[in-house]
């Protein structure tokens, strides 16, 4: 065996024992850290001790969209492997999450860095801090959980901001095409992945995550949305939440009682006993919005005009609303017929099971109960004595497993 060749071997060795860590650390991308291809690349020698040298271009061991990872013999020999099993999470990352696909024309390195930040938060929420120089949302004080998108103004600000101390923001690391869909010129026209290949593997991926999910083990918040949205194609929340409260509605008609109001019209066998008849009654709804710090009031004002409009083709205009705004306490209720008579109150923290507690104490009681919130709250752990709807706004909460729920995007611009 040549010395170049037995170089390459310990460079491999090295990789797959990086593998075994990442899967080990992160094992719901356990698939994903085993569909990579290594390629590995001739090794650089030193002149005067015929080593090989590191190159700075492949630190991060850069991925192309075929699921190919180029790695340089000389920097796989000097990282640590921790460090590279680091790498390989953080570029499964990017191949999953599609941010070539997602990457505008224009600036393709700031594009890289807020790629980096999406993945990075996520990784440093399962305890795997990366290495120095890398972009990290923690660090730079910026929110958590965003995407990628929603980074790039925010590193444009702090990037002016710091170039006028003279300092970088991080790093110059070059990720590879699996970051920005730019190729590069040590990538090979073919291995790796085809384009089905990269579906199903997505799919088991998404699948094995939400399996994890269901068992009550720890996934990071941004892997949980991918799940979600690769799983579940995108339908209009609009459609859905009607639909969701019409089921709702529809339910509790459908529970038919005795009522001597009006009696019954059949003579039984005994003309002197009056039969009571059976009544189908029109179900109440009363809706519980979350007022706290987090919501915007422009989002609960579009929600409450959609909801009104929902309620109003099911039940008539004239009918009226039963309304308690909640933030850490349930305020008083309020009757209303129009969503734009809703005054709300409040502004503080969230607790959502002081809301559905006034709701349900209400009498008569509320066949359905509609929650408005960002679903950034603790719920109650067992059913309520009413049907319940969360209207969730946003990506980051969730709703209790025994209740309906419709996801609506913070931001919608339709």
């Amino acid at each position: 065996m040549t010395e170049g060749a037995e170089l390459i071997g310990q460079a491999m060795a090295r990789f797959a024992a990086a593998r075994l860590w990442a899967a080990h650390r992160a094992p719901y991308l356990a698939t994903a850290v085993f569909a990579l291809n290594p390629v590995v690349l001739e090794p650089y020698l030193d002149d005067r001790t015929g080593r090989p040298v590191p190159d700075a271009e492949f630190r991060a061991f850069p991925a192309d969209t075929r699921w190919n990872v180029h790695v340089d013999t000389g920097t796989a020999l000097a990282t640590p492997v921790e460090e590279i099993g680091w790498w390989l999470l953080h570029q499964v990352g990017h191949l999953v999450r599609a941010h070539a696909e997602r990457s505008p024309a224009a600036e393709p390195h700031r594009w890289n860095q807020a790629a980096d930040a999406e993945i990075n938060d996520d990784l440093e929420a399962e305890g795997l801090p990366g290495p120095a120089g890398v972009i990290s949302p923690a660090a730079l004080g910026l929110p958590p959980n965003r995407m990628a998108e929603e980074y790039v103004p925010m590193l444009d600000v702090l990037d002016e901001a710091v170039g006028r101390g003279g300092r970088a923001l991080s790093e110059a690391l070059d990720c590879g095409s699996a970051a920005d869909g730019v190729g590069r010129a040590y990538e090979g026209s073919g291995g790796g992945l085809g384009d089905l290949d990269r579906e199903l593997l997505e799919r088991s991926i998404a699948a094995g995550i939400q399996d994890r999910i269901g068992a009550r083990s720890e996934v990071p918040a941004g892997w949980r949305r991918w799940a979600e949205e690769r799983l579940r194609p995108k339908v209009d929340w609009r459609a859905r939440l009607g639909a969701v409260i019409r089921r709702g509605l529809s339910s509790a008609a459908g529970r038919v009682d005795f009522s001597y109001r009006r009696p019954s019209r059949r003579a039984g066998a005994h003309p002197e006993i009056v039969a009571p008849a059976m009544v189908r009654p029109v179900p109440g709804v009363a809706v519980v919005i979350d007022t706290s710090g987090s919501v915007t009031e422009p989002r609960l004002d579009q929600l409450l005009t959609e909801l009104t409009g929902i309620l109003d083709g099911v039940a008539g205009p004239n009918r009226r609303l039963r309304v308690i705004c909640c933030d850490v306490a349930a305020h008083p209720v309020q009757e209303v017929r129009r969503a734009a008579d809703v005054r709300l109150a409040g502004g503080g923290g969230t607790d959502m099971r002081a809301g559905l507690a006034a709701a349900t104490a209400l009498r008569p009681r509320p066949d359905v109960v509609i929650v408005l919130t960002d679903g950034q709250t603790p719920w109650p752990e067992r059913r309520v004595a009413a049907d319940v709807v969360v209207c969730l706004i946003g990506e980051d909460g969730h709703a209790p497993e025994w209740a309906a729920a419709v996801r609506v995007p913070k931001e919608d611009r339709s």
